[in-house]
This record gives C-alpha cells, structure tokens and sequence, in this order.
C-alpha cells in the first residue's frame, strides 16, 4: 500500500504532474488572469513578478506573432507586443490606483475636498 502510493507520486513528479520539481516533460504554461505585483505592506514580491511577466509575455506574444520565419520580431509584430504589454501596464497602474482609494478612506475624502 505505502510503497505503492510512493512510487505513483515519483512516477507522478517524473512526468511534471503534482508537487516537486518539474520532469523531462515540458508543460504548456496556462494564461492565468494578471496578478498584483505589491504585497499588503508595498514591498514587491519576486515570484508574483515573475508570474505576471510570464503570464504577460505569454499573452502578448500569442496574441502578436502568427509567423516564425526569422528569429527577430517583424516591425508590425514588434509593435503589437509593446502596445499590449502597453495597454496591461496602464491597466493595472489604474486598478492598482482604484483599489488604494478604496482602501485608503482618508485618500477618498481627499479627493473630494478636492473637487469643490
């Protein structure tokens, strides 16, 4: 019973499937929705980096380049990568800045003293 359970999860692990580290098989990376890059106390944290930058790339580029003919991006092709990469960094910066005003009720008050 026990034996058999632990050379399941090895053969498991071999293969890149479960917890440890990966295999000799590759696995496609998913598209997952954008993450946060700060923590609750504002300091940047390297793992959620690293996933939003894969994650990010992994769209653009699948969303961008269509052809493999030349190792270097087309001028079109380049183009569309930096106005995707673009257009999530605007739109995080301007949910990243809705969700503090959220949760900064003293930011909010602010603002609309502002207003007047």
């Amino acid at each position: 019973g026990h034996q058999r359970r632990r050379r399941r999860r090895r053969r498991r692990r071999q293969r890149g499937g479960g917890p440890g580290p990966p295999g000799r098989h590759h696995r496609q990376p998913q598209a997952s929705p954008p993450l946060s890059i700060s923590s609750s106390n504002g300091v940047t944290c390297p793992s959620r980096r690293i996933r939003l930058y894969t994650w990010l790339s992994h769209r653009c580029f699948s969303d961008c380049v269509t052809t493999f003919y030349r190792k270097t991006l087309g001028k079109r092709e380049g183009d569309c990568v930096r106005a995707c990469v673009r257009k999530y960094q605007l739109a995080t910066a301007a949910s990243a800045a809705r969700f503090n005003k959220l949760a900064d009720p003293s930011a909010a008050a602010d603002d609309e003293d502002e207003d007047d």
